[in-house]
């Protein structure tokens, strides 16, 4: 099947270049939230993730943080920091259309954990078809999370 894209050059063989920013991968997610230090605490204390690194404005809010789980980053970015076209899930009440889809140790403990911490459960942990124990959680913030442990 032939396909009318072709890659830019840019990214022809940039597994080989090293990033400009030491430790970070050259995919992340940003996450676009009304309360950054909120987030960061709720991602460190419900999820486990690292924070790494944290930028206040110049009144000494946070209005950016990087975060790390099992060797992946993802950002943190306040809502009205940045000239965003839109607003975060919570605040705009708009479903994202993705789903982040993480592995977990223990499905059934960290979802209990997660619901008992503020997330709303959005489909309780089962088996999937493709081997997969998995669970679906909304944060606080609205973002969606599936996570998952090979079962099968």
């Amino acid at each position: 099947m032939s396909s009318s894209f072709s890659r830019l050059d840019w990214f022809d063989n940039v597994e080989q270049r090293p990033h400009p920013w030491p430790g970070l991968n050259w995919l992340t997610a940003m996450l676009v939230v009304p309360d950054v230090k909120k987030a960061v605490s709720f991602y460190e204390e419900v999820f486990g993730f690292v924070p790494i690194f944290e930028l206040p404005d110049d009144h000494g809010e946070l209005v950016f943080a990087r975060l790390r789980y099992r060797g992946c980053n993802f950002t943190l970015s306040q809502e009205s920091a940045f000239n965003f076209e839109g607003g975060s899930p919570q605040t705009t009440n708009n479903i994202p259309p993705f789903i982040f889809y993480v592995y977990v140790d223990d499905v059934d403990k960290l979802y209990a954990e997660a619901i008992a911490k503020g997330c709303r459960s959005l489909a309780e942990p089962d088996v999937q078809f493709w081997g997969d124990k998995t669970a679906r959680l909304a944060d606080p913030f609205g973002y969606r999370w599936d996570i998952a442990l090979k079962v099968v």
